[in-house]
């Protein structure tokens, strides 16, 4: 699969951006047949968490690990908040990268929307699986994450209310 670029523009504020693309718990409600499986505690550098997909004997374990992590600064509209995760199952591999960057809303003087950049590298272990893969994984996965992402955003702007 190629890298897979999103960008989605939201009025909600990028605090509640964060709270929903970072609740990996809550993954399940985006993703078909998914369950989630995540480490104690809140999300944090270092921390893991996998979605495991699938049904029965076809199931399979999309592990994650928490590689970058910079929520968003209060008070400080201009400086965006990134996190990055990095795969670690042995059926997929890559990584993703979240970025949030605070936008003034149109016709809104002083209140802030959020520009959401997802960026993702998914490889498909073993490698030779992946030339096979690509051209449908590569469709699939524009469809199926933004839909996720269109879902996301949508929670968090209500929640922006």
């Amino acid at each position: 699969m190629g890298t897979l670029h999103l960008t989605r523009h939201t009025s909600a504020t990028p605090a509640a951006v964060w709270d929903v693309v970072t609740d990996f718990a809550g993954y399940g409600d985006w993703m078909p047949m998914t369950r989630m499986v995540t480490d104690d505690g809140a999300p944090r550098l270092g921390w893991g968490f996998a979605g495991i997909s699938g049904v029965g004997p076809l199931a399979f374990s999309d592990s994650m690990l928490v590689t970058q992590w910079d929520p968003p600064a209060s008070g400080d509209q201009a400086a965006p908040a990134v996190f990055r995760i990095v795969k670690t199952g042995r059926l997929l591999g890559g990584w993703a990268e979240i970025t949030l960057t605070p936008e003034p809303r149109v016709g809104t003087p002083g209140t802030w929307g959020t520009r959401l950049d997802w960026v993702e590298d998914v490889v498909v272990r073993p490698m030779p699986f992946k030339r096979f893969f690509a051209p449908v994984l590569d469709r699939a996965s524009t469809w199926l994450y933004g839909r996720a992402i269109n879902a996301m955003l949508a929670r968090a702007a209500e929640s922006s209310r």
